[in-house]
């Protein structure tokens, strides 16, 4: 964030951390833009403050449609060992794809908007139940937003991933350009971070930074951008690579990252570079790919694998005395022993002394562990506590 900005932007930024309702943050910050100077300089940053507009926007229509006082037809129970949210443009082949992968029935028609609220389906992938749910399109044919393009994606904000199906026969490169913008629009990142900053609040104290890991700023750089948006007492933590501009995205937007998994539908009938030009614009987002034909079945046992490894989940089966559980517990990846304790039960975890372990995470088989050590998929556990 420039450090010359003139002092009235500046108060309005510093109005912008005070406002505590939707459209006091959107005065404060439109009342920024207009002034903060033009020119390359604040390009970034006018940029960033555009964005949380669309956003703070986009969160208030979705919060003005929630107050109808009838039944929140967007609303579902998340069930399984995680949530991913579909998401499309209209005839991507969402209903068709759910019907594919899940026990759902949701109509599949030739006409657009034949989903008009969330369809829930749950699919096996080995033994692990995860439920998909198909959204209302985000994008008519002629790639404009739809009605629903605003409840759907804040749905998919909350889901624990998002499949983004992209209809290959109608310009897939402009679909994921339109869908990313969306995406950003909502507080949606789906490229992966190098790093995160959280920045808390303080009523006194001053600035402190607490890093676990590589910050490329000092911390005179720091005090002054938060002086300059009326930030005097807050605590700085940072995790892994970041920079300043870190820190400026930080301040200005509440972005959440999502893990997303890219597939083009409709293989079958597009040529090689289309796929190819598709493949290659994911590849930049360092975000996974797939492929497929829902209708020829073409890489769909291959998608179901992908989904679960984007999850970034793990199975790990309990044993005792000498009888493995059929069914997994499911965790994240670089789980300990202790986390799984604590998943089975509180008093568990409180009174573990070490766990056996089998599988690819130990040498030996059978071999003992402490709680901090780290699990893998597939691993079988035999805990032994006081």
């Amino acid at each position: 964030m420039p450090t010359n900005l003139p002092h009235e932007a500046q108060k309005a930024l510093a109005k912008y951390q005070l406002a505590k309702t939707i459209p006091e943050k959107i005065k404060a910050l439109e009342e920024a833009l207009s002034l903060i100077p033009d020119h390359k300089g604040t390009e970034k940053l006018r940029g960033r403050i555009k964005r949380r507009i669309a956003e703070l926007k986009r969160e208030a229509e979705r919060r003005a449609s929630l107050k109808t006082g009838r039944r929140d037809y967007f609303t579902v129970s998340k069930e399984g060992a995680a949530q991913v949210a579909i998401i499309g443009s209209t005839n991507s082949g969402k209903s068709s794809l759910l019907r594919v992968l899940t026990n759902a029935k949701p109509v599949v028609a030739p006409y657009p908007f034949s989903t008009d609220k969330p369809i829930p389906g749950m699919m096996i992938y080995e033994d692990v139940e995860i439920q998909l749910v198909e959204l209302p399109a985000i994008l008519t044919e002629d790639l404009e937003e739809t009605q629903y393009t605003t409840r759907s994606l804040g749905f998919a904000k909350n889901a624990d991933s998002i499949i983004i199906l992209l209809d290959g026969i109608n310009n897939p490169l402009k679909q994921l350009e339109k869908i990313l913008e969306l995406l950003e629009e909502t507080g949606i990142t789906i490229r992966p971070r190098r790093g995160e900053i959280v920045l808390e609040k303080k009523d006194s104290g001053g600035i402190r930074i607490v890093s676990f890991g590589k910050f490329d700023g000092s911390y005179r750089e720091v005090e002054e951008l938060l002086k300059n948006v009326g930030i005097k007492n807050a605590v700085v933590k940072i995790y892994g690579d970041a920079s300043m501009e870190d820190l400026e995205e930080t301040i200005l937007r509440e972005s959440i990252y999502k893990k997303t998994l890219i597939v083009l539908n409709k293989v079958d009938l597009v040529d090689y570079e289309t796929v190819r030009e598709v493949g290659k614009a994911v590849r930049d987002l360092d975000v996974p790919f797939l492929h497929i034909s829902v209708e020829k079945k073409i890489n769909i046992e291959i998608l179901k694998s992908k989904i679960f490894q984007t999850l970034d989940l793990i199975r790990v089966y309990t044993q005792k005395d000498g009888v493995v559980s059929p069914r997994p517990v499911i965790l994240k990846v670089n789980s300990t022993v202790r986390d799984l304790a604590e998943k089975i039960h509180k008093e568990i975890a409180e009174k573990l002394r070490y766990a056996r372990v089998w599988g690819r995470s130990v040498k030996i088989q059978g071999q003992q562990v402490g709680p901090g050590h780290v699990l893998q998929d597939g691993d079988v556990i035999e805990l032994y506590s006081d």
